[in-house]
């Protein structure tokens, strides 16, 4: 992945992972800590968290066309970065205890839930665009 299209990658899936994260803390806020209120910093604490998640895509940074075997380990190594980046950010700001092993559990479920859903809505994406992009080289070269 050529550097325009890693930046473009990041600012799209940065707002899908702020969404995700929002619901995310409010269901693992609404299992363990029901009686939370979240305050200004905790809003940019979310900022902070989705901006770190958008972060660990440079893994994808390429000169050359990765294959498959090459692009599925990276996507490895980026969940397991991404994962222990965002529980180190949720410990720090005591969003998690690590000593609580069904806190971790579904905050990092969570974290996987929104992985999976911009990874999802992403390739949706680049289908649609894939898409577009062929039947315009058809209309072109049949004429």
């Amino acid at each position: 992945m050529h550097i325009e299209e890693l930046l473009k990658t990041m600012i799209r899936s940065f707002f899908i992972i702020t969404t995700g994260i929002t619901v995310s803390m409010y269901v693992f806020c609404l299992l363990f800590y029901p009686d939370v209120s979240f305050t200004l910093d905790d809003i940019g604490r979310i900022l902070l968290m989705a901006f770190a998640g958008d972060l660990p895509h440079v893994i994808f940074l390429s000169h050359k066309e990765l294959s498959n075997k090459q692009m599925l380990i990276r996507k490895i190594i980026h969940l397991l970065v991404l994962s222990a980046m965002l529980l180190y950010f949720a410990s720090l700001w005591d969003w998690v205890m690590l000593n609580d092993a069904k806190e971790v559990a579904v905050f990092l479920t969570s974290v996987w839930a929104v992985y999976a859903i911009v990874f999802l809505m992403t390739r949706h994406q680049d289908k649609k665009l894939t898409y577009k992009i062929n039947n315009k080289l058809k209309e072109r070269y049949r004429s």
